[in-house]
Formats: C-alpha cells, sequence, structure tokens
C-alpha cells in the first residue's frame, strides 16, 4: 500500500515517543510539531492551525498516541482519513475517568506546581510503566523538556473534551494496565496485555507489528 502516516506524539512530547516504532517502509511519515496554543482556544480549533503539518494524499493514516490520539479525533473530522490509529487514548467524552472532568472548570492545571512534577522521577516510572534503564531516562528526558504553559492548557483541553463523534475507520490499542485511562472505562478497543501508558515504548515491537498488520489489510 502507497500512503502517509501522520504521527501525532502525546501531551507536548515530540518524536522521541516513536523511537521503537517500525513501521511498514513504503509508508511515509510525518511527526506533527506542538504550536503554541492561542488564548483560549479549544482542541479543535488547535485541530485545525495543524492542518499545514498535513500531507495532501490519498491514503491518509493518523496515528495518535494519548492526547495526540484525541487530536487524532479532531483531525479525522477534518481530513476523513482512510484509517485512524489510537494508542492510549480516548475516542468519546464518555470515555474520560469521571474524576478528570472537574479539572477544567477548576482551573487545576493551573492551580497545582506542575513543575515539580519533573523531577518526581519514581512517580513517573509508575504512572507510565517504563521499567528498564533506558526506557526511564527517555522518559525523564521528555518530561524534563515539557513546556508548563503548553500542558497547563492541555491538560484543561483533556478534561474539557467535548467529543462524541465516532470516528469510522477507527483502532484503538490500550493497555490493560494504562493508569492514565484506566480500560474499565473504555468501549471497542484491542487490549495490549501487560500494556501501560507508555506501550508504544516498552512494547514498540509488539505495537509496530499491530499497526504494519492493520496497514497491509487496507
Amino acid at each position: 500500500m502507497q500512503g502517509h502516516i501522520c504521527l501525532i506524539p502525546g501531551l507536548g512530547v515530540d518524536e522521541r515517543i516513536f523511537r521503537y516504532l517500525t513501521l511498514a517502509p513504503e509508508i511515509k511519515q510525518t511527526v506533527i510539531k506542538w504550536i503554541t496554543p492561542l488564548p483560549n482556544e479549544k482542541l479543535n480549533q488547535y485541530a485545525s492551525r495543524l492542518l499545514p503539518q498535513i500531507p495532501d494524499t490519498n491514503n491518509l493514516i493518523l496515528l495518535g498516541v494519548s492526547f495526540g490520539g484525541m487530536l487524532a479525533i479532531e483531525l479525522a473530522k477534518l481530513l476523513k482519513p482512510t484509517l485512524v490509529i489510537l494508542i492510549s487514548s480516548i475516542k468519546t467524552r464518555h470515555e474520560l475517568p469521571w474524576y478528570y472532568k472537574p479539572a477544567a472548570p477548576l482551573r487545576l492545571a493551573y492551580l497545582l506546581p506542575l513543575q515539580w512534577g519533573k523531577y518526581l522521577y519514581p512517580l513517573q516510572d509508575y504512572i507510565f510503566g517504563v521499567k528498564t534503564p533506558a526506557e526511564k531516562k527517555l522518559l525523564h528526558q521528555i518530561i524534563g523538556d515539557m513546556d508548563i504553559p503548553f500542558v497547563q492548557w492541555a491538560l484543561t483541553q483533556i478534561a474539557d473534551w467535548p467529543n462524541q463523534t465516532q470516528i469510522p475507520n477507527l483502532i484503538h490499542l490500550h493497555g490493560t494496565h494504562d493508569k492514565l485511562f484506566p480500560i474499565r472505562y473504555l468501549r471497542n478497543f484491542t487490549p495490549i496485555p501487560n500494556g501501560e501508558h507508555l506501550m508504544v515504548v516498552t512494547q514498540g515491537a509488539y505495537i509496530s507489528a499491530l499497526i504494519n498488520e492493520k496497514i497491509y489489510r487496507l
């Protein structure tokens, strides 16, 4: 199959998150770069400003990890891609854990000292499920480089995401041990045994094989 896959990283993360993915070589790849949110900008509005980064192709695949999966949903509404792949993410507001939802009206992302979280390494390792020294080093580097104002905006968008649209041609890969988006809130997904939130890194080879299988079936 000839086509183009756009890779959308997680919250405030860059292309390093895809270091352990090995995708079909005949598929061209573009990693979406984050841009600075505008004041009071909603997620769908932000997604529309990412459109210049999306190639014009007949066989477009959108792949989003975590927060990037939510953006993939918003982009899919505008682009009608051939396939949408979500990893460690959610499809609609109904899959968002109830305890996230008060964070937007209370503006918790702007009240909590998020900067301190950059140095809580054992907590980071536990939440994201990394285990090897290489995985932990990568995670700590990524979190250390995060832009706090962007993180505050993104966390608020997650808590306030209103989407209820079911996107066609969608595949949702989700770890059974994901702590950020527990599977008990999800519907219609492919469970990844023992998968944690950062399984795109910790189970990169397995996730790559699943993605390539889906692509070759198109």
